[in-house]
Formats: structure tokens, C-alpha cells, sequence
């Protein structure tokens, strides 16, 4: 009897954790809140950097002595074959000169874009391809700078006691402009990279005015109006070595005419300005992973001349200047 009533109870145990078990097992689990997915703009950025998206992006700085000079670009490929692009520059920077009796400082701002709505691949892009890659870019090119000058004299001390003469200039360039890569492997481990940028004419508005003071009175005089230059052109030639390491060199010239008042002449007079303009150094690079993009990081360094001759009314003036660039981008 004893057995009978310990295996009734057993068996009456079971059933009723298998009831339990039962109701809970026919409960529905709470279900798991789904996780959020968060932008992280850093990785973003990094994925853009690699090439993983029809986007590239490009920045970098060149400081001066006296200012600085940022840019950047950026494309958008709508295929293999067929880009756009947009590069734009500002350029800030100071100069002082002292010869003595004459003191003067020149002080430039300067905002560049250059549009390309049509930017033409040909070729394989593949890094390790051994082919000929090409590409071709039309748009335009735009520039608006402003330039203010002060020169101070006791030449005239004997007459006028010291003179102060201030300049602001300020003028904005349109034009067509093209742009040439030719990027060619020679032997293994070393490549070349010729560009050539281009601006056949550009339309040039400009506005400028001059005070003269001294210690018996002051005259301003003012000049504005429109004209057209031609041309600005830029070459570089590049060679690669195992990928991380850049030869470069680069020569820029620049033709600008347009009107400026000035003291001892009428009015205004013409003012012609032809810059010659030649740098050459080294880059230390990480190589990117496809041929469109000439590398994912860079630093240079650079030694520049640059020859200027400017023509203004009666005058001309011939300038030469050297120093050292540092300049790098991503």
C-alpha cells in the first residue's frame, strides 16, 4: 500500500510540472528590441577614403610663412567611364618688404573653384593594371581675389613729410578650363603621371582704388572695368617608385591684364602681370587602390622659384622669389 500511494504521488508530481511546464512553454517569449542602426561618420569617412562608394573626396593645406593655402575636391563617378568633380582653393597670405626709405606690405585673399561636369575615364583602373589610363576633364574655372597694398616713403620727405600710399584690387576671373592625366607604367615599381590643366582665356572684371596721404592732404583715384587674358597653364610631371614614393615637379605660368589708378600717371594705366611660377620635390604616399585617385595620403616637400614681371603705365618691375613648400593631403 505504501508503494501504491508513493507511486500515485510520483506520478501526480509529474503531471503537474508538465502542466506548468506546458502553460509556460505555450506563452509567447518577449520578443528582443531590435537594435538601431547609428551613422558613425568616421567609418563613413574611412569607407569614402577606400574607394568603397561612387564618392571620393580629397583635402589638404600648404602653409606660408605669412598665411595659408587650403583645398580640396571632390567627385562623384556616375559610372565607369563618366565623373564630375569639384575643386575649390583658398589662398591667404602676406608679404613685407623694406628697402630702406620705402616700407610696404601686400595682403592677398583668394577663392578658387574650378567645376568639371564632365570628367571621361579611359582605360583600366585596377592599380595593378599595365595599360595606359587616361582621363580627360572639361568645366570652367572661377577666381575672385582681393588684394590690398601699402606703401610707405620718406622720399619726399623734403616736400610732403611721409607718404602713405594704400591699394585695394579686387577682380574675378571666368574661363573655360580642361584638364589632361596621362598616367603610364614604365617597369615594375615605377609609374608616371603627366598632368596638364589648361585655361585658354578667361574674362576678367576687376575694380581698383588708390588714396595717397600725407601730411597736406589726401586724393583717391578709382578704376573698374573688364578685360580678357589669356592663358594659365599648369604641367606636372610625376614618377612613382614602389608605389610610396613621389618625384615631382610642376611649372605654372599666369598672364593678367587689367587697369590700375597710379600717382604719377593719368588716371589709370594698364596693368599686364606674367608669372612664371616652378617647383619641384619629393611625396612620401599610401598608394590607393585604384588609378582614378593618385593616392589616399601624401606629404611633400617642395623648393619654388617664381618669376614675376609686371608692367604698370611707364613702369615695369621684375621680382624673383625662393623658398621652401611643405604641403599635404589626403
Amino acid at each position: 500500500m505504501y508503494f501504491r500511494s508513493a507511486k500515485r504521488t510520483i506520478i501526480t508530481v509529474i503531471i503537474f510540472l508538465l502542466s506548468v511546464f506546458t502553460i509556460f512553454a505555450d506563452e509567447e517569449l518577449p520578443e528582443e528590441p531590435q537594435k538601431s542602426i547609428i551613422f558613425n561618420p568616421i567609418l563613413f569617412l574611412k569607407d569614402v577614403l577606400n574607394d568603397k562608394y561612387p564618392i571620393r573626396i580629397d583635402f589638404g593645406a600648404e602653409p606660408h610663412r605669412h598665411g595659408s593655402m587650403v583645398f580640396g575636391s571632390i567627385w562623384y563617378d556616375w559610372n565607369n567611364i563618366l565623373s564630375s568633380s569639384l575643386r575649390g582653393e583658398y589662398d591667404h597670405y602676406m608679404t613685407f618688404e623694406n628697402f630702406g626709405d620705402t616700407v610696404s606690405t601686400n595682403e592677398v585673399h583668394s577663392i578658387t573653384f574650378i567645376p568639371f561636369p564632365v570628367v571621361l575615364f579611359f582605360g583600366d583602373p585596377d592599380i595593378k593594371a599595365k595599360s595606359i589610363f587616361t582621363e580627360f576633364d572639361i568645366g570652367f574655372y572661377i577666381q575672385n581675389s582681393y588684394t590690398n597694398a601699402n606703401e610707405g616713403s620718406y622720399r619726399e620727405y623734403t616736400d610732403k613729410g611721409f607718404l602713405l600710399t594704400e591699394t585695394d584690387s579686387k577682380y574675378t576671373m571666368i574661363g573655360p578650363a580642361f584638364n589632361i592625366v596621362l598616367k603610364v607604367p614604365i617597369v615594375k615599381y615605377i609609374d608616371s603621371i603627366t598632368e596638364f590643366f589648361f585655361v585658354p582665356a578667361y574674362f576678367l572684371a576687376f575694380d581698383s582704388k588708390t588714396s595717397i596721404h600725407d601730411n597736406q592732404n589726401s586724393t583717391s583715384n578709382s578704376v573698374s572695368g573688364f578685360d580678357l587674358a589669356s592663358p594659365y597653364l599648369k604641367l606636372s610631371i610625376c614618377f612613382d617608385f614602389i608605389r610610396y614614393l613621389r618625384i615631382k615637379s610642376q611649372i605654372t605660368y599666369q598672364h593678367i591684364n587689367m587697369r590700375q589708378s597710379i600717382s604719377d600717371e593719368r588716371n589709370d594705366a594698364r596693368y599686364s602681370d606674367h608669372k612664371l611660377t616652378l617647383r619641384y620635390g619629393g611625396e612620401l604616399l599610401n598608394p590607393s587602390k585604384i588609378r582614378k585617385k593618385s593616392s589616399h595620403l601624401w606629404g611633400g616637400l617642395y623648393y619654388e622659384m617664381t618669376w614675376d614681371k609686371t608692367y604698370l603705365g611707364s613702369k615695369s618691375l621684375n621680382e624673383y622669389t625662393g623658398k621652401w613648400v611643405l604641403c599635404f593631403g589626403t
